[in-house]
């Protein structure tokens, strides 16, 4: 068995890569829940004349928590955001130092705001804080998601720092951007044709 095949094999790798997954699948149902809550909000604000008092804090803190699981998915997707017009045509090597130093700001930044994160949250357990709603939840009920998000993005970034040498050099192609684009712009200009 080659190192790229033992890598990608690794139990604690996948395993890190199904936690982000799930991650992310919550988030899913996170959002359609706020969506029924909202949709529920409005029938009972405009139809009943009955505004509940809790749909706007309840949403706001799934937002907050399906925004932070959701960072590890995204960089083991490859989704994050990229400067690409240099790393586009630069050499190999430098692909792969910069995407390393990428991949070592983010786990740097995030242990940082995974232990600044739980001062503040155990701060709040401690005193006792709450939101100033309705429904006065908790405040480490919106704080814990920043700790959670930030830790599993640390743990994911030292994933993808592990895979980098094993894997092909990273690509920056602004034709995969292109290529969106058009598919874009030829679903637009379908729906276009049949209006």
């Amino acid at each position: 068995m080659s190192s790229v095949q033992s890598v990608e094999r690794s139990k604690v790798l996948r395993a890190v890569d199904s936690i982000s997954g799930l991650c992310g699948s919550v988030g899913v149902y996170m959002i359609i829940f706020i969506t029924a809550v909202l949709t529920y909000e409005a029938v009972a604000r405009y139809f009943f004349h009955a505004p509940t008092q809790w749909t706007q804090d309840i949403s706001v803190t799934l937002q907050i928590w399906f925004t932070y699981l959701g960072m590890a998915l995204v960089l083991r997707d490859g989704k994050m955001i990229r400067i690409t017009a240099v790393l586009g045509v630069a050499p190999t090597w430098m692909r792969y130092a910069c995407e390393a130093l990428a991949l070592v700001i983010i786990l740097l930044f995030s242990l940082m705001a995974t232990i600044k994160g739980w001062d503040v949250v155990s701060d709040s357990i401690r005193l006792g804080r709450r939101q100033p709603t309705m429904l006065a939840l908790p405040n480490w009920i919106a704080e814990l998601p920043v700790v959670l998000g930030f830790a599993l993005l640390a743990v994911q970034s030292g994933a993808e720092l592990i895979r980098l040498p094993f894997r092909g050099p990273p690509t920056f192609a602004p034709e995969s951007e292109l290529e969106a684009d058009d598919a874009d712009l030829g679903v637009l200009n379908q729906q276009g044709n049949r209006s």
